[in-house]
């Protein structure tokens, strides 16, 4: 019975996974290393509020920061991993066949959930090793309209 409920979990979690991306995308998903984004053009961040804008583009025909070397005219940017450790935010973009729905350049990203502050911002490589990408300073937008009269 057991052996029976981890296969019907299996399949539920494989038709969600294809369900939610096509076949193609998702089996080509990967994690791409520093050294492939340098080669596409690379990367810089910035912020507004509490978005992460992330510019990087893997089709290889914008530069970002560098001269790119490489042109994929046919991989897509499926999702930014992202995860904060204490002030520091690691990203990791992580790209596939290029599929309806997405594209080669990167999205920005909603961390609203992160508290106020300034982060720096790296990118993460498989290896565990790290490259800076610069400092943000997230900040809630504060909507409320002023009263006159009080401060």
């Amino acid at each position: 019975m057991k052996n029976l409920t981890t296969k019907i979990i299996a399949i539920l979690f494989l038709t969600a996974a294809l369900g939610y991306s096509g076949l193609t995308g998702f089996l080509t998903q990967e994690k791409q290393d520093w050294n492939f984004i340098q080669s596409v053009g690379g990367m810089k961040v910035s912020a507004k509020d509490k978005t992460l804008i992330v510019d990087c583009d893997v089709s290889g025909i914008r530069k970002v920061t560098v001269k790119p070397s490489t042109i994929n005219s046919a991989m897509a940017v499926r999702k930014i991993w992202h995860k904060r450790v204490d002030n520091t935010i690691q990203l990791k973009v992580v790209t596939s066949v290029i599929e309806k729905g997405i594209n080669s350049a990167c999205k920005p990203l909603d961390l609203s959930a992160y508290p106020d502050g300034t982060y720096k911002v790296e990118y993460l490589n498989s290896d565990g090793t790290t490259r800076a990408l610069g400092q943000v300073t997230l900040k809630a937008v504060n909507n409320e309209k002023s009263i006159p009269g009080k401060k």
